[in-house]
């Protein structure tokens, strides 16, 4: 054991963390490269026996290796963490012995240099170790070291090869279908095809000299699409005058042809694959978030110079569609979808794009660009799907990509300190001024929560 370890009490308690042998170790935390900065997954099993995971941030949980032993893991949930920060005074939990009421399990396997960081619950600085030295505490405090870790690099996602898709997907059906969790699928994607009222929506919006008459008898032929399309131009959000009794009046007096198209095509579209019972947030989070998106990317286009603004109902149905591969996963692979929720809500940290990579060997925006493409959809939509975490993306029909990667970025939980991360190009590329992009955002935090709650019914049919 190192000389400096020797010195390290082998537990801590919460009053250490303000002694004087841990706050002559507070760095700052921009010292930490991700291979060094170790962060705590807290879990439950079955039994109700809790367990502090600890591994490097460049790297997810793999629940199947930790639950090789036999035991069921399952990440606490977030209020439950939230609770615990609360009472210990905290902002993150340290991964250190003696801090909660329950063991450690550490991978320090991708650990890369020498020296570990760990969470001091202050958000603006870390507790600095050298890896002997932690090692040496975690062999002391008799923590068990494992292996339960797979670096994120490992399973990046294939953002630059869109051609591959098909090939890929295909791949992890074939994988999957292997491990016996075939449901609705055989050997090729089995997804029902696309509903008669998109079709007819589709139809229509491949031909020339279409009015708005033309779209009002199509929207008229489905009874339950044709009220929602005039309840959404009757909520508080367009504030139209009167009230809207048909779609003739939707389209003329409030939404505008393209609008209504494209968002009758989103809506249609909305009821083919239910929201899966598991997941993380539910389905007032998934249509509030749709929602959010749709409203953020209409805005930023019709910010943007009249010239240089691509068509703002595709955009909208983009915005509202982003997140379909998510209900297709679920429907193409219910079994593993389970195991997907549980990983997700161990690894908070992950993008969800590196886990469905691990877990299923692609990502929802590969799957729902596929099926978009075979369904007929509007090339502009298969793009900015398939593209929509790709910040570099200057290919095809950029804007609408760049579009939803903006309004992403700005929609994050923590979107104040991430808009940093945004290059100028992109703003360059969009013809936007990050200042015109913040005071969108500002605007929509103004929505009453009655107005976005009556959009929200309207998309979501988890109950219809």
């Amino acid at each position: 054991m190192s000389q400096g370890a020797m010195q390290i009490k082998p537990t801590y308690s919460i009053a250490d963390l303000t002694s004087e042998a841990l706050t002559s170790r507070l760095v700052p935390r921009h010292l930490a490269k991700p291979s060094q900065l170790l962060r705590s997954t807290l879990l439950q099993a079955v039994d109700g026996f809790n367990l502090q995971a600890v591994y490097p941030a460049h790297c997810l949980l793999d629940l199947q290796k930790l639950n090789a032993g036999g035991t069921d893991w399952r990440a606490r949930s977030p209020n439950y963490r939230q609770a615990l920060l609360r009472d210990l005074k905290l902002s993150s939990i340290p991964a250190l012995p003696g801090i909660l009421s329950m063991p450690l399990c550490v991978d320090l396997g991708f650990v890369e240099g020498d020296w570990v960081f760990v969470e001091s619950g202050n958000p603006a600085q870390l507790l600095r170790f050298a890896r002997t030295e932690y090692l040496a505490l975690m062999v002391s405090a008799e923590v068990e070291q494992d292996e339960f870790t797979v670096p994120l690099m490992e399973v990046r996602p294939n953002l630059d090869y869109p051609n591959r898709d098909e090939t890929e997907i295909r791949s992890a059906v074939e994988a999957i279908t292997q491990q016996r969790v075939r449901a609705r699928l055989s050997e090729s994607i089995e997804i029902a095809p696309l509903p008669l009222s998109s079709q007819r929506l589709l139809s229509l919006k491949s031909k020339e000299d279409v009015s708005g008459t033309d779209l009002a008898n199509v929207i008229e032929m489905d009874p339950s699409l044709a009220s929602q399309v005039i309840s959404w131009a009757n909520s508080p959000y367009y504030g139209a005058p009167g009230s809207i009794r048909s779609i003739q009046d939707a389209v003329i007096r409030v939404l505008g042809f393209d609008l209504t198209m494209n968002l009758a095509l989103g809506l249609a579209m909305s009821r083919q694959i239910r929201l899966p019972k598991d997941g993380v947030h539910g389905h007032r989070h998934f249509w509030r978030d749709a929602l959010m998106r749709a409203l953020l990317v209409e805005k930023l286009v019709k910010k943007m110079p009249p010239l240089a603004r691509p068509y703002i109902g595709l955009a909208y149905l983009a915005g509202l569609l982003h997140n379909f591969g998510y209900l297709v996963l679920a429907e193409v692979f219910p079994p593993y979808f389970s195991l997907y929720c549980r990983t997700q809500e161990a690894n908070p940290h992950v993008p969800s794009m590196y886990l469905e990579r691990f877990l299923f060997g692609i990502t929802r925006e590969q799957i729902a660009s596929y099926l978009f493409t075979t369904w007929g959809l509007p090339n502009e939509m298969c793009v900015a799907i398939r593209q929509q975490h790709n910040g570099q993306y200057t290919g095809e029909h950029f804007k609408y990509a760049n579009l939803l990667y903006l309004a992403d970025q700005y929609l994050q939980p923590s979107w104040q300190q991430g808009v940093s991360r945004i290059s100028a190009a992109l703003y360059e590329r969009l013809q936007l001024l990050p200042d015109d992009v913040l005071a969108i955002r500002q605007e929509l935090d103004e929505l009453t929560n009655e107005q976005m709650e009556d959009l929200v019914r309207l998309l979501d049919t988890s109950k219809r």
